[in-house]
C-alpha cells in the first residue's frame, strides 16, 4: 500500500516471539516479518525488546532492515523482566550505575538496529515519596539526555495503564510532558500511546494537540484490550486524521493485539488501515491549492 502516514508492525511488544502478522507472514520469525512489513509498504518495524533476542539474530533483523530500507521503531531501556523495577526514580551510586548499565546496553542496541529512539519506562519506588521520586527522576534524565546527545538518541518517555500494568511510575501523560518540560534537553521526548492513554486520561486529541511539541512517536492501539486500531471504544480513524493535520511525520507504531487472532483479523485490519490512510491524502482540488 502507499500510504500517507507511515506505519512500522512491531516484531513482539508483550514478547519477541509475539509479532504482530505470524498468519500474513506465514511465520513468527522477525526477518519473515520484516519481508511481510516491506511488502505491504509499511515503513518500518518496531522490536522493542531488541536488545535481549540472541546477537545472532539482532544482526540479521538490522541487516535485513537495512537491505529492504525500513526504518527502525524504539527500542527500550530494559527488559520485559526488569521495566517494573524503580531504575529511575532512586539515587545513590548503585542505583546510578544500574541506569547507566542500563542506558549503555540500549544505547548499543538502538545503534545496532540504526533506531534513533530509546523508550524511557520505570516503576516506581514503594519506600520514597512521589515528589521525591520526580525530582529523582528528573535528575536522571538530565544526566541521561546529556549522554543520549552525544549518542545521537533521543529518550522518550512512555505513560503506561496502571489497571493492565500496576507499579509502573508515570501513567498520567499531562505529568509526564511536565516532567519532559522540566528538564528542558531536545534529547528528551515523548511517546504517545493511544491505548495507555485512553485509558488513564482520554480526551486523546486534546492532548495531542496541547501536547504536540512534545510528541516524537505515535503509537497506536484500541481500548480496552490493546485490541487492532478499528475495534474498541477511540475513534482511531479522527485521531490519525489530526495527527496527520499536525504535521507529524515519524512512524506509526502499530503497537496491537487482535481481538480474534488469526489470517482474516490480521486482513481486515490492513483493508481498515488501508481505507483510513487514503482519507488522510489530499484531494486533486486540494493538492493543487
Amino acid at each position: 500500500m502507499t500510504s500517507t502516514l507511515r506505519y512500522a508492525a512491531h516484531l513482539g511488544f508483550r514478547s519477541p516471539d509475539q509479532p504482530l502478522f505470524p498468519e500474513s507472514a506465514g511465520s513468527s520469525d522477525p526477518i519473515a516479518q520484516i519481508e511481510f512489513a516491506a511488502s505491504i509498504g509499511f515503513a518500518g518495524v518496531q522490536d522493542p525488546w531488541f536488545g535481549t533476542r540472541p546477537k545472532a539474530t539482532q544482526a540479521a533483523i538490522a541487516e535485513r532492515l537495512r537491505e529492504l530500507d525500513l526504518s527502525a521503531g524504539c527500542v527500550v531501556c530494559g527488559s520485559p523482566s526488569d521495566i517494573r523495577t524503580p531504575l529511575w526514580t532512586r539515587s545513590g551510586a548503585p542505583a546510578e550505575a544500574a541506569l547507566e548499565k542500563a542506558l549503555t546496553d540500549a544505547f548499543e542496541a538502538a545503534h545496532r538496529l540504526r533506531a534513533r529512539e530509546v523508550a524511557v519506562v520505570t516503576g516506581a519506588d514503594p519506600e520514597a515519596p512521589r515528589n521525591a521520586q520526580l525530582d529523582r527522576f528528573a535528575a536522571n534524565l538530565a544526566r541521561a539526555s546529556k549522554r543520549a546527545e552525544a549518542e545521537g538518541l533521543l529518550l522518550c518517555l512512555e505513560t503506561m495503564n496502571a489497571r493492565t500494568l500496576p507499579g509502573m511510575f508515570l501513567n498520567r501523560f499531562d505529568e509526564a510532558c511536565a516532567l519532559v518540560r522540566a528538564v528542558g534537553s531536545p534529547m528528551t521526548r515523548m511517546i504517545f500511546d493511544t491505548a495507555h492513554i485512553q485509558s488513564m486520561d482520554g480526551d486523546l486529541i486534546g492532548r495531542l494537540e496541547r501536547n504536540f511539541d512534545l510528541i516524537e512517536i505515535v503509537q497506536i492501539a484500541n481500548h480496552p484490550g490493546r485490541t487492532e486500531p478499528e475495534t474498541g471504544e477511540i475513534n482511531m480513524a479522527a485521531v490519525l486524521k489530526r495527527v496527520h493535520a499536525l504535521g507529524y511525520r515519524g512512524l506509526i507504531e502499530l503497537e496491537h493485539v487482535w481481538s480474534r487472532p488469526g489470517l482474516d483479523a490480521e486482513r481486515r485490519g490492513l483493508a481498515w488501515l488501508k481505507r483510513t490512510d487514503a482519507s488522510l491524502a489530499p484531494t486533486k482540488g486540494e493538492a493543487g491549492a
